[in-house]
């Protein structure tokens, strides 16, 4: 472990943000307990009331007025919306939840300009509110940095956000569009470039586990912890969260440090999938068209029934799975059988006795009630998929010699995935499972704020490369190519700098590439970047090539040849290039930038 001393920033406090697809919340350390107690911190976890409730974490639900100025966060967004006790027109307003995922979804479209739907789905397309992605998450960003600086100034401490090394978690299967645009919304929230860190989740949580003595489920005394693995053991992290499941191979490579030696893998098989699940029984109970009429009319009831499942789906267990006859009760909203009856002219009480669900699930005025086999069902998109994953990526050579599973994420509470995995894999791998799986990410990426050094290296998840020109190669290029040559050289090559599945040290460039300007003249470079999943994409028009930046670079003496170097790093959560000016030795670094 790198000496406590050695911190890239002299900030008095961390703080981290965990920005969740479902719930999010953020912790705070200062340096002096860091440096007194690196190994376990007291670190202060935001607490949120909902009602005679505590929680960790807050629902990442965020409502604007109808001029797109931000309203409310967390629960008081959330319950404004729902109860509506002072009959304001929602319909104007703008609320969003859930809306991380949208940088997993259009992670190849994103850019500044990029638009966020509100949430809800209506059918009419004209009727849709929509802001700026970025002006959403920004303003969600600056809520917390002003949560943070109210309540350490309530506490008598002169303090204010140029105190504070910030660390925003985010996937790991996160492509370089969706960290950038993470760290351009941070910037518009007031966090400058030098005072913000990304951490990947599935290493946050990975650090906060090997450097704390967290029990296990099974082993309340503490005895089971992967922090106890001797140099050279491999465990894979499950991080099982609202939004998405990233899974990640890490190996101990010392006391306090690890590196990853698989690329990460995942999908958006999180928890809000259960809930998709539900509404696609919904859409098949009730009918689309009763659905959009709610969603118009009476939102807050819209939301009330989704919430009602959510917390229904919270409680539910394996236990209940194994009961044939129970069932669980899921209270719908007057509105919703009243917009049932306007449509079909029908009892909703009266059709549910004639649909395929007969016998599955039964109405009683406002409760329905589901059987637990039906109920269950919800869960199997999910899981399957996880298995599928799981399965899969445990047959590969990099993963010989795993003996442990660790289970972090919000979604880990739920016992039908733990139970999934213990079924599947508890015969050959140690599952562990750290008390509050929910908060190991938020503490871990406060310990990654402190000594980043804890990752010694990583594994490229992308072919990552510089679109340019060169001459003709007789037997590489096709033909074709002659055709479309501009002024002699090939256009759009693909000058591969990384290869996915390359393990990268921490901190270190890769060679250098030699580059020319297409003219003499030029005052400034850029070099456009680009990603593939493939190992040797030859043309960046190629088949899953992305472009997701550009790099530009302003040039000093144009009196001279501009011949130049570029060297990449991508052993960090960004891409950091260095050119050098061979006429003049001059090096400048470089971060790409998000397309407008």
């Amino acid at each position: 472990m790198a000496d406590t001393d050695d911190i890239k920033h002299d900030k008095l406090f961390v703080a981290s943000i965990d920005f969740g697809t479902t719930y999010s919340g953020y912790a705070v350390c200062t340096r002096d307990e860091y440096k007194k107690n690196p190994n376990n911190p007291k670190m202060k976890v935001r607490e949120w009331n909902e009602g005679s409730y505590i929680t960790d974490k807050a629902p990442t639900s965020v409502l604007f007025n109808p001029d797109q100025e931000f309203d409310s966060f967390g629960y008081e967004a959330m319950n404004k919306f729902r109860t509506n006790p002072n009959n304001i027109d929602f319909r104007k307003w703008y609320y969003f939840e859930h809306f991380k995922m949208m940088l997993f979804k259009e992670k190849d479209m994103l850019t500044k300009e990029t638009m966020l739907e509100e949430s809800l789905d209506v059918k009419n397309l004209e009727m849709k509110k929509k802001m700026k992605a970025v002006d959403v998450f920004a303003e969600v960003i600056k809520y917390f940095i002003e949560d943070l600086v109210q309540s350490k100034t309530q506490q008598g401490t002169v303090f204010t956000n140029d105190d504070v090394h910030w660390v925003i978690t985010v996937p790991a299967i996160w492509d370089l569009k969706a960290k950038q645009f993470m760290r351009d919304a941070a910037k518009q929230a007031g966090i400058s470039r030098d005072n913000l860190t990304l951490a990947l989740e599935p290493e946050a949580a990975s650090m906060y586990c090997r450097k704390v003595p967290v029990g296990v489920k099974e082993d309340d005394d503490g005895g089971k912890t992967i922090a106890a693995m001797e140099v050279g053991s491999k465990y894979v992290v499950l991080d099982q969260g609202g939004g998405t499941t990233d899974i990640a191979v890490h190996e101990v490579t010392g006391k306090n440090t690890l590196k990853e030696i698989h690329q990460a893998c995942g999908g958006h098989w999180g928890g809000i999938t259960v809930n998709g699940e539900f509404y696609n029984f919904l859409v098949r109970l009730l009918g689309g068209d009763v659905i959009n009429e709610v969603k118009m009319n009476n939102p807050s009831d819209y939301y009330q029934l989704l919430y009602n499942f959510e917390h229904t789906k919270t409680s539910f267990t394996d236990d209940h799975s194994n009961s044939p006859n129970d069932q669980q009760t899921v209270r719908v909203p007057y509105s919703w059988l009243q917009h049932f009856k306007t449509i079909t002219d029908c009892e909703l009480e009266d059709t549910v006795k004639q649909t395929t669900f007969k016998g599955q699930i039964t109405l009683k005025r406002d409760k329905l009630r589901i059987k637990n086999e039906l109920f269950r069902k919800f869960f199997d998109y999910s899981l399957n998929h996880i298995i599928e994953e799981m399965g899969d990526l445990l047959k590969k050579k990099q993963l010989e010699g795993v003996e442990t599973i660790l289970i972090v994420g919000g979604h880990s509470k739920s016992t039908v995935l733990t139970n999934a995995i213990y079924k599947n894999f508890g015969n050959q791998y140690g599952i562990v499972i750290p008390k509050n799986p929910d908060i190991a990410v938020m503490k871990g990426a406060v310990l990654f704020g402190f000594n980043p050094e804890m990752i010694t290296s990583r594994v490229s998840q992308y072919t990552y490369g510089i679109a340019m020109q060169r001459p003709f190669i007789q037997g590489v290029d096709p033909d074709s190519k002659k055709t479309n040559l501009i002024n002699g050289l090939v256009d759009n090559v693909f000058d591969k700098h990384v290869e996915i599945g390359q393990v990268v040290s921490i901190g270190e460039f890769l060679p250098e590439h030699d580059y020319v300007p297409a003219s003499r003249d030029y005052k400034a470079v850029h070099f456009e970047f680009y990603a593939s999943r493939n190992k040797n994409p030859k043309y960046v028009t190629d088949d899953g090539c992305s472009c997701i930046g550009v790099l530009y670079f302003e040039l000093t003496d144009i009196s001279k040849r501009k011949d130049m170097t570029l060297k990449l790093n991508v052993s960090g959560t960004e891409i950091v290039a260095m050119i050098t000016e061979k006429s003049t030795g001059k090096q400048s670094n470089g971060y790409f930038s998000l397309l407008d």
